[in-house]
């Protein structure tokens, strides 16, 4: 996973890369991991940053992600929605990995918490692709965030 620094004049903060631990049962088109270490969930942010965090899904695995409840705190943090694109190099691969990227606006000082469930298709049902499924035994990751 990467997060991503947006915002213009936010040079304080440095570029962080934070990898979440996932125990996948395969390997990536490319016969490479498709597993992610975890070493931080914690980010710092100032008021009006906008920031970015990337995780690889791919459909034809039937691995997926979701921000689910709990949700941020709206007056300290904002989900500014997410988009999904191909992976660089793999574009013309079928059923290559995406990268699915969360955008985040920080509102207000304050620490507020959210969370992203990891479906995969042993912890999830088929139709988990629309909507974040009832899922006990997906993973979760829970990120504090710091604003002020």
């Amino acid at each position: 996973m990467r997060i991503l620094s947006s915002s213009p004049g936010s040079g304080a903060l440095a570029l962080a890369v934070v990898l979440l631990t996932l125990v996948v049962g395969c390997g990536g088109p490319d016969g490479g991991p498709t597993s992610h270490p975890v070493e931080d969930t914690s980010i710092a942010a100032e008021p009006g940053e906008r920031f970015t965090l990337t995780v690889s899904e791919n459909a034809s695995t039937r691995e997926y992600w979701y921000l689910v409840d709990p949700a941020p705190d709206r007056a300290v943090l904002t989900e500014r929605g997410h988009a999904s694109e191909p992976q660089e190099g793999k574009e013309d691969w079928d059923g290559a990995p995406q990268d699915l990227t969360f955008t985040f606006e920080a509102e207000g000082e304050g620490v507020t918490r959210f969370t992203l469930l990891h479906c995969t298709f042993t912890t999830c049902p088929p139709h988990a692709k629309d909507h974040p499924p009832e899922a006990p035994d997906a993973e979760r990751i829970t990120y504090t965030v710091t604003v002020g």
